[in-house]
């Protein structure tokens, strides 16, 4: 008889079998990881991060999974400020507050009627033609200086 994989934590298992997806205890780590950590990792930084619990992972399972749990709608797939593939426990949708200098992210929601945003030409020859899109989505990008990066640069002066 075969037995019911489980999570540790109940909630992990239920956000993970929720989309269709059995809760595999490599898909079981990773959302584990996000959902504790809230960081935004990239493959590479995941796997490092994982190693350093003590849970070891192949890097073929690890973008396995990452793919599975993302196409699922378990975890958020986004291409950060550095181009790289980064990874989010959020799935709903928000934006993100990025330091200039460490590049730490922090998810944000945006104040005010972000539906009520709409798109400006630069150009005065593009007005037409924009307003022909069909706008699907909208996204916000805040950048600043994080509380420990302000202190380190405190310190430095």
């Amino acid at each position: 008889m075969e037995t019911e994989m489980t999570c540790e934590r109940p909630e992990v298992t239920e956000r993970i079998a929720a989309r269709g997806l059995r809760p595999t205890p490599a898909r079981c780590r990773i959302v584990t990881l996000l959902l504790d950590t809230h960081e935004h990792y990239t493959p590479e930084e995941m796997l490092q991060a994982l190693r350093q619990q003590g849970e070891p992972m192949s890097i073929a399972t690890l973008y396995q999974n990452l793919a599975k749990l993302s196409e699922a709608g378990v975890i958020g797939r986004f291409v950060g400020p550095d181009g790289v593939s980064r990874y989010d426990a959020v799935t709903d949708p928000h934006h993100h507050l990025i330091c200039e200098v460490c590049g730490r992210m922090v998810d944000v929601r945006a104040a005010g009627p972000l539906e009520k945003i709409r798109p400006e030409p630069v150009f005065p020859d593009d007005e037409g033609e924009l307003a022909r899109w069909q706008v699907k989505a909208r996204k916000v990008e805040f950048t600043g200086v994080c509380p420990a990066c302000q202190a380190r640069l405190e310190r430095a002066s």
